[in-house]
């Protein structure tokens, strides 16, 4: 009688072996009995929210607005009577460029001006006696006419050449000197409005659905060694950026910060109490739509429900449920795809 020798090798192989047939035998067994393995789901637990998550973002500041001063067009910046840091009024002169191609633009435009005035002059004396027709009369005054406005025309070009502020302001930089020769549109100046210092960090593409115009927020400035100033979103943006999939937008403080000046680093994290009756929240991505309107797979005594909701906006931690869910319901974030009503599933957290 022979013997059967295993190596030692093999047995790990045949203890894995039976593991898996007892697996087998034990699904077997469930369906034979008419049962399937519960689906397996992540669930979270819908909760109030007294503050938003700490997430950081991290950005710098800017001014109210600002705007690029540039040159009219090409000449030499004859005056530059500005410094850099100076406090402009609207319509203060930053500028002179002078071009000799306009200048003698204006010389040509004045000299048809003086002549086609002259021959006016003259056709009214002449035209009185009968001794023109009345299509000769109307030719001189459309000639005229026409001198007059190359003449605006020119003198307009001309004082364009004086580059002055928009509205009151901040130089921030000076781009040229003077007596330099400057092409059409170069920079001159930035000026910068400094009445009130913003905001501006990039949230990503995860978290932007959650943030809306009117989210409180609250701002550190490092190199102030200031911590928890109060702000809110004013503009959020719609444009990601192809590098980082960030999405940029623009907190406005609350007060003044004596000494915030543009470009400096801060950080920011969306942090604020929610109304009394809107503290009910859950993540977006586990609010679902049908013809009915929203609502959501929710879990209780291992069974999947369907809980119709109502929306009441974004915070930042997911969506505000009006109505619909109590704290502490379980609901189901991943895994709602393979669901249906009456489901029995196992939870994940």
């Amino acid at each position: 009688m022979r013997r059967l020798i295993i190596p030692l090798l093999a047995l790990p192989l045949l203890c894995a072996c039976e593991q898996v047939s007892g697996l087998v035998d034990g699904l077997r067994r469930q369906e034979a009995a008419g049962e399937r393995p519960p689906v397996v789901v992540r669930t979270v637990a819908a909760g109030r929210a007294e503050t938003l998550p700490g997430q950081v973002y991290t950005g710098e500041t800017e001014p109210a607005r600002s705007v690029l001063l540039t040159a009219p067009y090409g000449g030499t910046l004859t005056a530059l009577p500005v410094t850099k840091g100076e406090r402009l009024s609207g319509g203060q002169a930053v500028a002179v460029v002078r071009s000799q191609s306009v200048e003698s633009a204006v010389d040509i435009a004045e000299a048809t001006l003086s002549q086609a005035q002259d021959a006016h002059a003259r056709l009214q004396k002449v035209f009185a006696s009968g001794a023109i027709p009345e299509v000769q009369k109307i030719e001189i005054e459309t000639q005229l006419a026409k001198a007059e406005a190359a003449a605006r025309a020119a003198r307009r070009t001309r004082a364009d050449g004086t580059v002055k502020t928009p509205w009151r302001g901040v130089v921030g930089e000076l781009y040229v000197n003077r007596g330099e020769e400057v092409l059409p549109g170069q920079r001159i100046a930035l000026l910068m409005d400094l009445s009130e210092i913003r905001v501006r960090i990039d949230v990503h593409e995860n978290d932007i659905s959650s943030v809306v115009v009117g989210t409180p927020a609250v701002v550190s400035v490092p190199a102030l060694g200031l911590e928890d100033l109060p702000a809110v979103v004013t503009e959020r943006g719609y444009v990601a950026s192809p590098l980082s999939r960030s999405y940029a937008c623009l907190l406005r403080l609350a007060d003044p910060v004596p000494g915030l000046m543009p470009g400096m680093a801060v950080k920011a994290s969306f942090a604020a109490p929610l109304p009394e009756d809107d503290r009910i929240v859950v993540p977006a991505a586990a609010v679902q739509m049908d013809t009915q309107g929203k609502y959501v797979w929710t879990v209780e005594g291992g069974r999947v429900q369907k809980t119709r909701i109502t929306l009441g906006g974004y915070s930042g931690r997911g969506v505000v449920v009006r109505s619909g869910l109590l704290p502490g319901d379980r609901v189901i974030v991943d895994g709602w795809q393979k669901v249906s009503t009456g489901m029995t599933v196992a939870e994940t957290l």
